[in-house]
């Protein structure tokens, strides 16, 4: 879980247990498709299952699969894994054959029958990565942050730090080099709306992941004009 989600958690004591939910609600596989579904098999498999108790209810419609995942074992699902199927070539019996292919899930995280989390995959089976997620983080039914991503790596997040349905902060990460010579994600500017009037008005930038420099808008004309060295400020 990010830190976002655990400073969140450790602030609002109603999310305390839910942050223990989530940890069991996260070890559930994002994996993709790695496996190959015959036609009509999965749908076979559904139909068992829903007369089960089994954690894990398969819906095969024929060109998409749904996984369907109790995790504290309450019987409603908590994780909704949605799958496309791709036709592949037929097995050595000339059976028609088909790929899983992960597209999005969708993880109920307190076990509210609410999604908190959903996360959004692309590329090819077995090979899917992530491309961007959504989070509820106060559980009131609204997103409250944005993450994306370019080839599985983050590369901005916007946040609604007010919980007013308007975004207020945006971050922004680039692939650097670390003092051990590694590469390494890193955030590099982080913009802000202080004042929650739908525009940004404070521009933090940092070097190596510390805080360089603050730029600030005096005039109110959405660019910074005014700047701040912070390690000159602190001499």
């Amino acid at each position: 879980m990010h830190k976002i989600y655990r400073k969140l958690l450790a602030t609002k004591t109603h999310l305390t247990s839910a942050g223990v939910a989530a940890m069991a609600v996260l070890m559930v596989g994002c994996g993709g498709g790695k496996e190959q579904t015959k036609v009509g098999q999965a749908a076979d498999e559904g139909a068992r299952s829903s007369v089960n108790n089994d954690p894990i209810q398969t819906e095969n419609t024929g060109s998409a699969i749904i996984e369907r995942i109790d995790v504290n074992g309450d019987q409603k699902p908590d994780v909704f894994k949605h799958y496309s199927l791709v036709d592949d070539a037929p097995d050595a019996k000339g059976v028609k054959v088909q790929k899983k292919v992960l597209i999005r899930k969708e993880i109920d995280v307190n076990f509210d029958q609410r999604i908190d989390i959903v996360e959004y995959y692309k590329g090819a089976s077995g090979k899917e990565i992530r491309e961007r997620e959504e989070f509820d983080l106060d559980f009131d039914g609204r997103v409250d942050e944005v993450r994306k991503y370019e080839d599985g790596t983050l590369k901005e997040v916007q946040l609604d730090l007010g919980f007013d349905g308007r975004v207020d902060t945006w971050m922004f990460y680039q692939m650097t080099q670390s003092e051990e010579g590694k590469q390494i994600n890193r955030l590099v500017e982080r913009r802000r709306d202080t004042n929650a009037d739908g525009v940004i008005d404070v521009w933090e930038y940092y070097v190596k992941g510390q805080l360089h420099k603050l730029g600030t808008d005096s005039n109110a004309d959405g660019t910074p004009d005014q700047f701040t060295r912070v390690d000159e400020k602190k001499r």
